[in-house]
Parts: C-alpha cells; structure tokens; sequence
C-alpha cells in the first residue's frame, strides 16, 4: 500500500475552519467516517481518517489555498490503486462526508491536484460513481499563434501529465484527443506499456526536461532558458514522441513526428 498523498481535492468554505477535530468526530458519529487521530505537530488543523471500511489513511486539513488564500478542508489521499474512477469516487465521497457536518458553509470545490475548480454537483455525481476521463485528468490548452496542450491530475493514478507543443490551433482538439487517447492506455497497461496516437503510430514518452533540448525554446510551455516550470507544473510529466526504430540502441526523439500527426480541425 503507498503511504503518500498525490491526490489533493478541498471544500472551499465560506471562512476558515478553527480546529478539525470536532469535524471528524461528527462525520465518525454519522457513520461516514470509520476512525481518526490528530496528525503530529499539526494540533487541530490536520487529522488522519479513515474511511469506507478500508486500512488505508488520508489527511483532513484545514488552510488556506495558495493561489488566492480561500479558505479550505482539504483531503490529501492515494487513490492510485483503485484507478481513475473508483479512486475518484473514494475521495469524492470523503469530501462529501465531510461536507455533511458544515451544511452551508461549503461555497465549492476545488481540484487542486487537477487545476480545476468544480461546484457541489460535481463533488456529488462523482460519489456515486459518475465519473469520467476528464473528472480525474484535466486538459488545458494555452497559446497564441503557437500552441500547447497539458493535463493536470494524471500523477495521482501513477502515470505522468502529458504536453504536447508547438500546435497551431487547428490542432488543438485533435491533440487533446491524442493525450486522452495514451493516457487511457497509461491507466491500463502502465508506463511499460506499448502506447500509440488514435491511428495506430506508436509512441513514447519524453520527460519534458529532456523535450526541451528538441524544441524552440520561444514555444508555450516551454521553461525560461528550458529549465523552469511555472506554477502547477511540477510533478511527473512527458511529451510525446514518435517510437522510431532505436539505432546503436538509442531512441530518436520525434516530437514534430506526433505533431505531423495530428489533424487539423478533429472532433
């Protein structure tokens, strides 16, 4: 069992929480939550549950987000054994307990390990086991002129974030497509895995530190000098790259190839 927390979902509230104890204890009195402890050194802003019947922990914490200093419950949880949709739904449901015990005081939610932020509803339908591609790995596309695509959320399933660079808008879609389509396989047969683009080109991963030395460095996405990310980027992630035959036991590196390969304007 991982003991590490890669998946951050918080209830933003409408003011800061002063203890979470008092929290955890109603939530166990309802029956929503199995068990909790205070984390060490954390006092009454952290503990750890808990919940659905399972060994497996996660962190409760109260704080503010970083971004725009909101007001949060946040979770911290593993999910990347139970996959995309039934890790999603486990954690859907610890937020949803939670946010039983602060009946209207919960203004929304917010996926911080997938950027985005989601209402009640969403929160909802995903803690009864309606949960799609995107609930769990979020697509965003950025660019004038010049292109890049990225998710956001994929590590907690322990695959990386995909980019793809330097795409004129046309090929928006189509690369967003293309993500989905090999992480749908990552999920399924790992990083070992033989993966390809939707017609059939294999493909392999790149970790983007190393793409940046096959790129113009002016491309959205791309770090100053090559080297820095921006915020919300950290984490494992990868480009994708076009599997050519390896000569002398070394893979070209073919990034305009998945490029080449997208086409303009797909659904």
């Amino acid at each position: 069992m991982a003991d590490k927390y890669t998946s951050l979902m918080a209830l933003v509230l409408d003011e800061p929480l002063e203890e979470v104890g008092t929290l955890v204890k109603a939530a166990g009195q309802a029956k929503d939550l199995d068990r909790g402890a205070p984390v060490r050194g954390a006092g009454e802003l952290a503990y750890e549950v808990h919940w659905g019947g399972r060994m497996q922990k996660a962190v409760v914490r109260a704080c503010n987000a970083e971004r725009d200093g909101a007001p949060l419950l946040r979770t911290e949880a593993y999910i990347g054994d139970d996959g995309l949709e039934h890790g999603m739904q486990r954690q859907a449901q610890l937020l949803q307990a939670l946010s039983r015990q602060l009946r209207g005081r919960v203004r929304g939610v917010r996926d911080l390990t997938g950027d985005a932020d989601r209402d009640a509803a969403w929160m909802n339908r995903l803690a009864i086991g309606a949960v799609r591609h995107d609930d769990g790995i979020v697509t965003r596309a950025e660019g004038e002129g010049t292109w890049w695509v990225r998710t956001h959320g994929a590590a907690r399933f322990d695959v990386p974030d995909l980019e793809v660079y330097g795409l004129n808008a046309a090929q928006v879609s189509a690369a967003e497509v293309a993500i989905e389509h090999v992480h749908t396989q990552l999920l399924r047969v790992g990083l070992r895995g033989e993966l390809s683009l939707p017609d059939g080109t294999p493909v392999r991963l790149v970790p983007v530190l190393e793409a940046w030395q096959h790129v113009p460095l002016d491309w959205p996405g791309v770090g100053k000098a090559g080297q820095e990310r921006g915020p919300g980027l950290d984490g494992p992630r990868a480009t994708l790259s076009v599997l050519h035959r390896p000569r002398l036991g070394r893979y070209k590196t073919d990034i305009d190839g998945v490029i080449d390969k997208l086409p303009a304007g797909a659904a």
